[in-house]
């Protein structure tokens, strides 16, 4: 049996600068490769330029930023998940870390959430706080919506990465970030 040749891949809904920050921390600790993008690129770059990124990787699993600045329906980060989704021979999409924010949308269920305080939550969301929200199942986020599309990708809910009221600060290495990523590479893929 051949192995599976394709590039792993982690994706994070959120792609301002803090959230840059804390994915570089957690993914400097896990050995992970953060595709960092300037904000000037990650406003025009399509899917097909992240694959060239992801395939030109120097090592993996790869973690990849998408964001779609607020804009409603389906905004840029969503167009690259779409791309990379259909990507299926040369990516293999471990999961999801689907950020919270104040966006009003019906949102995306999640297989767990990831709170402030580190604990794992499973099918409830959190807020952008990384606060567990009592009876509701869907996380609410600006670039989410498109993953009900994919109900085969494992989805875990964040709080804004690098903030939450300071438990997922730089200074305390990003935590819940790390713990986010820590829980997909558990469920999705092996750590090498």
């Amino acid at each position: 049996m051949c192995p599976d040749k394709r590039v792993r891949v982690i994706i994070v809904t959120d792609g301002d600068s803090t959230a840059q920050q804390a994915v570089k921390i957690a993914a400097q600790e896990l050995k992970l490769y953060p595709l960092i993008l300037s904000t000037l690129d990650a406003d025009r770059i399509k899917g097909p330029e992240i694959t060239s990124y992801i395939l030109q990787a120097p090592r993996e699993p790869v973690i990849v930023m998408v964001d779609d600045h607020g804009i409603k329906g389906t905004g840029p980060g969503e167009e690259i998940i779409c791309y990379l989704m259909s990507q299926v021979d040369k990516i293999k999409i471990l999961g999801v870390v689907a950020v919270a924010s104040q966006t009003r949308v019906k949102g995306v269920a999640v297989d767990c959430s990831i709170t402030a305080d580190g604990r794992k939550i499973e099918y409830l969301a959190v807020d952008k706080d990384g606060i567990p929200i009592p009876g509701e199942f869907y996380l609410k986020g600006d670039t989410v919506e498109i993953l009900t599309r994919y109900p085969e990708v494992m989805v875990v809910g964040c709080g804004d990465p690098g903030k939450m009221a300071g438990f997922d600060s730089l200074e305390r290495g990003a935590a819940v970030t790390r713990r986010c990523l820590e829980y997909i590479l558990q469920g999705g893929g092996k750590l090498e």
